[in-house]
Parts: structure tokens; C-alpha cells; sequence
């Protein structure tokens, strides 16, 4: 039989009166399968509906043994104290686990908004990130282009040193021609 996927996690959450992490957590322990279209996730109209009998007939047990025992201690007036005391303690051992239950999902829910944290900061730095032969070819190139600048560099130092050279050269012979000047405009 082919499964039909029309139910978005926020419906079937609301439906069985629970939260989408809980429907998370159903889908993850394989409970629900779901199907994914275009970045929705959609389960099946027929595993939700069971789950809802399911938790229907949970709280239908809860209730009948609840009720059966109330009634019970009504026909015997001796034991209502103790039926009631045993009710009582049920009901007590029932909030307890189910509090117990909610401190361990604040935690996993803490744990889990701290990972997300985590996941978020990694994603974030992973995006900065240089991959290795992007790394490779850039400082590959980087090296090329300094070897480059320091062939200009020498390559206009000796130009430099030429001009240098030239000047003072040009200045000797300048100073000689001038000293043969005087000497002959003196002579």
C-alpha cells in the first residue's frame, strides 16, 4: 500500500497535541517516516492517524483503570481510603515521572539549542574559509607575483646605480671642461 505524504510537521504536531521537536524525535526513532518536498518535510496522513489512536487509547487506559478503581472503592466503603490512597499515589507517581520527563526534555532541548549554536558558528566559519587548493594556487601565485616585484625591484636599483653613475660621470667630465675653460680663458 502506497503512503500519501500531505501532512506538514506543524499539523500533525498540533493534531496529536505535542511539539514539532516531538515529531522530530518520532521521525529520527523511525515511528514516522516522512518524505521531503522542496525543503518541507511531509508525513504520512495514515502513521499520524495511528499514532492519534494510539495515544487515544493511552489516556482511554489511564482513564478506565482511574474510573474502575474509584468505583471499586465505592462498593466497599472500608477500603475508599485505601483505594483513593492507592489513586492518590498513582496520580503522584504519574506527575513525577512526567516531571522528571520535562526537566530531562529541558535539558536535551537545552543541548540541542546549544548544538545548533555550535553547528550555526561552525557553518559560519566554515563559509570564511579558503579550501585547501584554492589555498594552494593562491599562495602559489602570491610567490610568483613577489618573485615578479622583487625582478623589478633589483632590475630599477641597478637602473638607478647606472643613472647614478652617469650623473657623476657627466658632473667630472662637466667640472674638467669648465677647468680647462678657466685655465684657458686665464692663460
Amino acid at each position: 500500500m502506497s503512503k500519501t505524504y500531505n501532512i506538514t510537521r506543524e499539523v500533525a504536531a498540533k493534531a496529536l497535541n505535542i511539539s514539532t521537536r516531538t515529531i522530530d524525535r518520532y521521525i529520527k526513532s523511525w515511528k514516522l517516516s516522512y518524505k521531503k518536498v522542496a525543503n518541507k518535510v511531509l508525513l504520512a496522513r495514515e502513521e499520524v492517524g495511528s499514532l492519534k489512536e494510539e495515544f487515544s487509547a493511552l489516556h482511554q487506559e489511564i482513564n478506565t483503570e482511574i474510573v474502575s478503581q474509584d468505583s471499586s472503592s465505592n462498593t466497599n466503603l472500608s477500603t475508599n481510603k485505601t483505594s483513593s490512597d492507592s489513586i492518590d499515589q498513582k496520580v503522584d507517581k504519574f506527575f513525577l515521572i512526567f516531571k522528571e520527563k520535562e526537566k530531562m526534555l529541558e535539558e536535551k532541548n537545552k543541548l540541542i539549542f546549544m548544538l545548533q549554536q555550535r553547528v550555526t558558528e561552525l557553518e559560519t566559519k566554515i563559509q570564511h574559509m579558503i579550501a585547501l587548493p584554492d589555498y594552494n594556487r593562491e599562495k602559489q601565485e602570491a610567490i610568483v607575483e613577489k618573485e615578479k616585484l622583487e625582478s623589478k625591484i633589483s632590475q630599477l636599483r641597478s637602473a638607478i646605480k647606472n643613472e647614478k653613475i652617469k650623473n657623476i660621470i657627466f658632473i667630472l667630465l662637466s667640472l674638467i671642461f669648465v677647468a680647462i675653460a678657466i685655465f684657458f680663458v686665464l692663460k
